[in-house]
């Protein structure tokens, strides 16, 4: 008793001190003597050029520095390989600079993609717009009949089975209300959507009782005029009408992107995200058993990627603000009417949009922004079919239109068809993006993967402050990740070991003890691997040492170790909240409530989570990086 006791104490001081470590990275300058670490032991001139910025208080022009590959041989590799890591380990960190503001500079690039939407606009619905460019309309005419055959006709059983609420806010949830618990039973959507979104929620019979708060014995609109004589069908639908909040648009906000510039996003209301999800689900499934286009994995834009890289015949493309240029009319000019009408139907058509103290509305001349919950499918769909028309118009041969691809605003293609293709993208409102896309030289970069004639070169990003356990266990993890690729999956890059012991020796000893695997990226040909923030990653032999690690001894062969897992909040339903949570299970196993008997009144938060210590993680096998070389 007084050994398990102990054992308990133990846990919850370290997850207690796993919540707030000491000596964390948590100022301005911890970070930056980070940095100032690594570039002092990449040692390259632009490095240790960054160091001087840095030392004599320039971060802003340390910042600004890009790499740009044209400037080296294919046999400066290493170099290229050191510089772009220099440049890039604080490329995407959120600082507070004098001088910058990253909010107002997405701001300033939000409007300008709406202008750029209204030109567009204008362009398509300009009756003359036919024939002002005769290379482009074959093209457009092309990828729209193709568009036309991958959807087909709009099934609206399917879609409605698809609909499903996000994991992220609404317009009605925030914090940690953010789980379908919540969603369910405070829904708002836009004056467009309404009647679809009544008719989304009578088509639910238990999502109606619960927002009129029918009595539980009523379990359809028949059964309540029955017990209540005096109500109408139409008095029932407007009830329901009333519960349901009706917004003007989504809310315009932004998130950290690089350190000089924020990311646009778009909170939804919460039937319209509900519906515009079914509608992506629909789309993906469409794309990729007719057209070939699987939306659920990276690696072929990845591997085609790495093809240009090494012989040159595949460039890649990237646009920028891609979500925030796809115009109204042109997803009118490709997409078949039924699709354009769904699509228009449950999106937000207006934004809101905080400037100093105020909020203004705005008009989308865009037609669906990054939040929205086909944005990435419909991108997608309309990037790969203007890819595919351009490589078949062109007469391409069969292996270089298998080269076409595309995920999100990632694009591949074969070099041959990079000139008319972003003529094509220009015509219909995109910028391509010329610091991130490559047709010449040994580089090439896509879906999170870059590569120098061949060899995997992906730098590591800091991305936030680390005052928690799980986040200087993420970063010593990227870091020593990274040393591996830099080595081509043969041990790890010495120069960058001082950096990785320099943020262990910031874990508290009593944390490092929790030593967890790298596991293999499967299917890859490339050194990569990954790993948790739940402890410190290391080699098999270097586990060993830890007190928590022990070969399992039960039928499975591995390794049992402990690891900070995030466990999300569970709150038990009170007989008040009953029916809420009947309704919540429905949707929760979409076929019935769950039939654990310990678990039958307990609802997930899935927006809040604590850190417990989990002492009985398995691993089959651990990967063994190699010595520091």
């Amino acid at each position: 008793m007084q050994k398990r006791l102990t054992m308990r104490n133990r846990r919850r001081n370290l997850e207690r001190l796993a919540r707030d470590v000491p000596r964390g990275l948590k100022s301005k300058d911890d970070v930056l003597e980070v940095a100032r670490l690594m570039w002092e032991q990449i040692d390259t001139p632009l490095s240790l050029g960054l160091w001087l910025l840095v030392k004599n208080e320039q971060v802003v022009d340390a910042l600004r520095v890009d790499f740009d590959p044209s400037r080296y041989l294919e046999s400066q590799w290493k170099l290229a390989r050191d510089d772009y890591q220099a440049i890039s380990f604080l490329r995407k960190f959120p600082f507070v600079l004098e001088g910058i503001d990253r909010i107002s500079a997405a701001k300033e690039k939000f409007l300008e993609a709406e202008e750029l939407c209204r030109l567009t606009n204008r362009r398509f619905l300009s009756t003359s717009h036919r024939g002002i460019n005769p290379r482009v309309e074959p093209i457009i005419m092309l990828a729209r009949r193709k568009i036309g055959g991958w959807l087909g006709n709009l099934n609206g059983k399917s879609w409605a089975l698809r609909c499903r609420f996000g994991p992220g806010v609404d317009a009605r949830n925030k914090g940690a209300r953010v789980s379908a618990y919540y969603k369910l039973s405070c829904p708002s959507v836009t004056p467009e959507f309404q009647e679809g979104a009544l008719a989304l929620i009578r088509s639910h019979p238990a999502w109606e009782r619960i927002l009129l708060g029918f009595p539980s014995e009523a379990s359809s609109r028949e059964d309540y005029l029955q017990i209540d004589g005096t109500t109408t069908i139409q008095e029932i639908r407007k009830r329901v009408s009333q519960k349901v909040e009706v917004v003007p648009g989504n809310r315009v906000t932004f998130v950290p992107k690089t350190a000089l510039i924020d990311r646009c996003i778009a909170i939804e209301p919460g039937m319209n995200i509900f519906a515009q999800l079914g509608l992506g689900a629909l789309l993906r499934s469409r794309l990729k058993s007719r057209a070939g286009l699987d939306l659920n994995t990276q690696v072929p834009n990845q591997l085609l990627a790495q093809l240009g890289s090494s012989f040159g015949e595949i460039a890649t493309i990237d646009l920028s603000s891609a979500s925030d240029t796809v115009s109204t009319e042109l997803v009118r000019e490709l997409l078949p009417e039924q699709w354009f009408k769904a699509m228009d139907w449950c999106r937000s058509r207006r934004g809101v949009l905080q400037q100093g103290s105020q909020d203004i509305e705005i008009t989308y001349e865009k037609f669906s922004s990054m939040g929205n919950g086909f944005t990435f499918e419909l991108e997608s769909m309309i990037f790969y079919a203007l890819a595919l028309s351009c490589a078949e118009h062109l007469k391409l041969n069969t292996s270089d239109i298998l080269n076409v691809r595309a995920y999100g605003d990632d694009i591949t293609v074969p070099v041959g068809c990079v000139n008319l293709l972003e003529e094509v993208l220009s015509f219909c409102g995109f910028i391509v993006n010329p610091r991130k896309s490559f047709s010449t030289g040994v580089f090439r970069e896509s879906c999170g993967a870059d590569f120098f004639d061949g060899k995997n070169v992906r730098p590591y990003f800091l991305k936030e402050f680390c005052g928690t356990a799980q986040s200087l266990f993420r970063l010593a993890n990227g870091i020593r990740r990274a040393a591996y690729r830099r080595n081509l999956g043969f041990g790890c890059d010495r120069k960058l070991r001082p950096v990785w012991v320099h943020v262990v020796d910031r874990i508290p000893n009593s944390l490092r003890d929790l030593r967890v695997p790298y596991r293999s990226i499967g299917g890859i040909p490339w050194a990569d691997i990954e790993s948790g923030d739940g402890g410190l990653a290391v080699n098999h032999d270097e586990a060993l040492s830890s007190p928590y690690v022990r070969f399992n001894t039960d039928y499975m062969a591995g390794w049992l170790y402990a690891e900070l897992q995030a466990c999300p909040v569970v709150k038990r339903v009170s007989a008040e909240y009953w029916d809420e949570f009947y309704l919540y299970s429905l949707y929760a196993s979409r076929d019935g409530t769950s039939s654990d008997s310990t678990t039958y009144d307990l609802v997930v938060g899935r927006g809040e989570s604590r850190r417990r210590l989990n002492s009985g993680a398995f691993a089959p096998d651990w990967l063994t990086m190699g010595q520091w070389l």
